[in-house]
């Protein structure tokens, strides 16, 4: 059995080595040094192309015999006819670990699955680990590199591994996550084919990993499930585990089997086994990444007991139904928590959970308000998570056509000031309005929703991580 220790120059590498590097921009050869690049890393790289003395900066070098020294890392991004040779000079040079990006293996066709059973006699042969093929790369921000196909620019760090069995969490995903949901990862493993390195491997990893405080999961099938499952029973004592497993439906099989060449298993089985093992599985890559964003921007929650403050009682409804579908608990108030409520409402409304705030914006003005009704929420000890529903446009906050964001620093602010409480927001209204309020809020750690329920849901499974935890998050 491989110890994760061996992973380590996957994820912190001295020197890495791109075979295959190109002039071309858009070809992966040159992206990959270009996310290199962008991230700052602070290692030797060793772009290998025998046509170039340099390619964005970096000298080249003909061939990897010419390389002056073991890199810790080898990328490859060679077509799958040039694969074997390549991995027969790595085998040479006694490289430790390999990136295979190249696709046309075992996904394709017989053809392809045996050229990698060649690759993989190599690999083993020379001792070496190997990640992929049909991987769209790795990323580790604690070493400050990606090595992704697909052009990331510099990459927010958080405290969010992911493993994925998919190129495109690793490419599209991740752009998304940067710029559209913004927030960051730790460290991202592209899983591919699996002819050596594989999932439990990586969790295990993650799992002993000091940079990572929560781990997120896509998978289409197990190399070893057995194994995986008895790893995920100890890391899920000390950090969340969130999976989507796809491949639940007939058609969905189908897919896995042409996308990655897995076997998908049971879903039932899987359903079952996920709860024995402390996997908290959910069903959607959206959910995925909602939960993902809460887990890398706020605390894990001490319970379950969620505040609502709302402009509205119908959207304070639709959360209250939301919360208990979800096994959240709409909090009782403390009777402090309403005495305080009290002098900053109009004496003829009631408060309570969830908190209409529209009357006492009508006094205070709706930031002031918010501020006021969010700290008292903070405040209760009986209160473990506030989601603040926001109306957000020119005719509620009585203000001009562009959203002024520094109006809602408040929310950070208390979010510092409250560091083991859940805060969230979700907010409707005008898109100009929503898209500020969201760019600025999360770039600030507090995660924005549309209205009302991915909030709750997001809430809901990190709940169900915390159950399986065994210290106090």
């Amino acid at each position: 059995m491989q110890t994760t220790s061996s992973l380590d120059k996957f994820f912190a590498p001295k020197s890495i080595m791109v075979i295959g590097a190109s002039r071309s921009p858009g070809k992966a050869g040159n992206i990959m040094l270009e996310n290199i690049l962008a991230n700052g890393y602070q290692g030797r790289v060793y772009p290998v192309n025998p046509n170039a003395d340099e390619i964005l900066g970096f000298k080249c070098y003909p061939t990897v015999g010419d390389i002056p020294e073991v890199p810790d890392l080898a990328v490859m991004a060679v077509p799958a006819a040039a694969a074997l040779a390549a991995v027969k000079d790595c085998a040479q040079k006694r490289v430790s670990a390999l990136v295979m990006t190249t696709s046309g293996f075992a996904e394709v066709d017989d053809t392809g699955a045996k050229l990698q059973a060649q690759i993989l006699e190599v690999a083993k042969g020379a001792g070496m680990r190997i990640m992929g093929p049909n991987t769209s790369g790795i990323t580790s921000t604690p070493s400050r590199f990606s090595v992704s196909i697909f052009p990331l620019g510099m990459i927010r760090k958080s405290p969010i591994s992911c493993l994925a069995q998919t190129g495109n969490f690793a490419t599209h995903t991740m752009k998304w996550i940067l710029t559209g949901e913004h927030f960051g990862v730790s460290r991202v493993a592209g899983l591919g084919n699996m002819i050596d390195v594989d999932e439990s491997e990586v969790l295990e990893y993650f799992g002993r990993d000091p940079e990572t405080k929560a781990i997120v999961i896509y998978l289409e099938g197990f190399k070893n499930a057995g194994r995986f499952l008895e790893i995920a029973k100890q890391v899920c004592r000390k950090k969340p585990i969130i999976a989507l497993k796809a491949g639940r439906t007939e058609s969905g099989v189908r897919a896995v089997a042409s996308h990655t060449a897995s076997l998908a298993s049971n879903d039932l089985i899987v359903d079952a086994a996920f709860r024995q093992a402390g996997i908290v599985r959910v069903q959607s890559y959206t959910t995925l990444i909602d939960t993902a964003k809460v887990l890398a921007l706020q605390p894990i929650p001490k319970g379950n007991r969620v505040a609502v403050l709302t402009p509205s009682g119908a959207m304070g409804i639709i959360a209250a139904d939301a919360c208990e579908r979800l096994g959240l608990k709409m909090a009782d108030l403390s009777q402090k928590s309403f005495q305080e409520l009290g002098t900053i409402f109009p004496s003829y409304v009631n408060v309570g959970n969830p908190i209409d705030i529209w009357g006492a914006a009508m006094i205070h003005g709706v930031y002031e308000a918010y501020e006021k009704g969010m700290r008292v929420a903070l405040e209760d000890e009986g209160i473990d998570a506030v989601l603040s529903i926001m109306n957000l446009s020119p005719e509620t906050v009585f203000g001009s056509h562009e959203l002024d964001p520094e109006k809602l620093s408040f929310i950070p602010e208390l979010c510092q000031e409250f560091p083991d409480k859940v805060v969230m927001v979700a907010v409707s209204g005008a898109k100009s309005y929503y898209e500020a309020a969201k760019q600025y809020l999360e770039e600030h750690s507090v995660p924005v929703f549309l209205p009302v329920e991915p909030a709750l849901e997001a809430l809901a499974y990190i709940n169900q991580c915390r159950r399986y935890l065994i210290w106090d998050p």
